[in-house]
């Protein structure tokens, strides 16, 4: 008999931890995702390999990058697959196992997008393959995939999700910063800044997940952060310092509600930090690495205090009158940026702004209502459960959106719709692999 899987405010029965019966729609939701990101890691890598190729020297972003054929077949294929396992892990999902009445949410969500779409697309735009432009509606009705991270069980497999794609942006960012020639900032992000934008997702999950005390990746879950940290170092992105500074305030966070002691953790990292720093500065002094990271180190400070917003904010409101925001201009809108485009696509460097730009009021507030709040809400009130991780991945999100991340249709938006799933889950489950110890008994850990 299949055990009953019990719900949150329902008492533990340790009879109910047997592994679940995997039905049809279980693994169909399982094998599609898992090809849907094969395929958005090779539309990614290709569209990586065409921006690398067509930048100018003194280009950082450019409109007019003509992507491969390639890239073309990878990203519908992606499409098409997570498309289906969404709507697959919706319908297939129990509404008393969801948080009560989410399912309006994500119908506001998609309704505001459509909305989004029929302000902005004419009735040729609607028939060619704009209609999955990053500015269209697919952003958000791509958000159905929260329900496959709703279900517990679907973790083992996300988490492995997780790990293989760490390990893979790990490895392109370290053979990326050793074929580094003139060490610019321009080389730098043309090389590096997408891979440091998917890995980071990732290295977040990987350093906030529980492990068994005697685990041994529990000892190299900062792995990918320092690697992420060291490539930030290249890219001279302040939003990626921002970011990791994040990543440690919702760690110490995560491991104060799992009641584990830090003290001893921080003082063995720092005193491990200031240790790595005095060896290299002595011994590798003469080194071409050494050399070439003091370069880059150097260029990055002299760039930290630079304000790169003010302006762009200031000639933004100089084309987008207030009012507008209230039902934003629509998708494919532009904008007059003098110096830069006279028809900018690219919305602002503020995510919550460029979804008011597009899609005006009832867009943010249905983005907010169905992506962010419900990991806010429960990073904010939840002990140490197998959702925690989650809800700490939302929130470092909710952060990064006052930058200049937008919901996208990519690796570096697909984790955290996943984790948007886990936080809405009202099933209580062991951590998928920590089993079988209840999340009461865990230990938590330190590095």
């Amino acid at each position: 008999m299949t055990p009953r899987m019990t719900l949150a405010h329902e008492p533990l029965d340790m009879r109910a931890w047997a592994p679940a019966h995997r039905t049809t729609a279980d693994s169909a939701v399982k094998v599609l995702t898992a090809l849907g990101m094969i395929a958005s890691v090779v539309a990614y890598l290709s569209y990586q390999d065409a921006l690398r190729s067509q930048l100018k020297s003194d280009q950082f972003y450019s409109p007019d990058i003509v992507k491969p054929m390639s890239y073309y077949a990878a990203y519908a294929v992606q499409l098409t697959l997570l498309l289906s396992a969404g709507l697959i892990a919706w319908f297939s999902s129990e509404a008393r196992a969801i948080q009560r009445n989410y399912a309006w949410r994500l119908v506001l969500l998609v309704g505001a997008s459509l909305l989004m779409t029929v302000r902005g697309f004419s009735m040729s735009d609607l028939l060619s393959t704009k209609l999955v432009d990053s500015t269209g509606p697919f952003p958000f009705i791509l958000a159905m995939l929260v329900f496959v991270g709703a279900r517990p069980g679907n973790w083992r497999f996300l988490n492995t999700t997780m790990v293989v794609s760490a390990v893979l942006f790990s490895t392109l960012i370290l053979m990326g910063m050793a074929g580094l020639q003139t060490f610019s900032r321009q080389e730098g992000v043309a090389t590096l800044t997408g891979f440091l934008n998917v890995l980071f997702w990732p290295a977040s999950w990987i350093a906030l997940r529980e492990y068994p005390r005697d685990s041994v990746a529990r000892r190299f879950r900062f792995v990918p952060t320092a690697i992420y940290s060291l490539g930030t170092l290249f890219t001279q992105t302040r939003l990626n310092v921002v970011m990791v500074i994040a990543l440690l305030a919702v760690y110490s966070i995560v491991q104060h509600k799992r009641k584990a002691p830090q003290g001893i953790t921080w003082i063995v990292g720092i005193a491990l930090a200031v240790w790595m720093v005095l060896f290299t500065a002595i011994f590798l002094r003469d080194s071409r690495p050494y050399q070439n990271a003091q370069i880059a180190a150097a260029a990055f400070s002299e760039r930290i205090d630079q304000d790169s917003r003010t302006g762009q904010i200031r000639r933004f409101f100089q084309d987008v009158q207030p009012q507008e925001l209230l039902l934003g201009r629509g998708s494919l809108a532009t904008w007059y940026w003098p110096g830069i485009d006279l028809k900018w696509r690219g919305g602002t460097d503020i995510g919550y702004l460029t979804l008011l730009f597009y899609g005006g009021v009832p867009l943010l507030f249905a983005y907010f209502a169905a992506i962010i709040a419900p990991g806010i809400a429960m990073f904010a009130r939840s002990p140490a459960t197998w959702q925690l991780p989650a809800a700490g991945i939302v929130v470092l999100w909710s952060i990064r959106m006052f930058s200049s991340s937008y919901p996208g249709m990519s690796l570096e938006s697909y984790p955290v719709l996943f984790c948007v799933g886990a936080c809405l889950s009202r099933e209580s489950f062991l951590v998928p692999w920590r089993m079988p110890y209840p999340p009461a008994h865990s230990s938590g850990g330190g590095l």
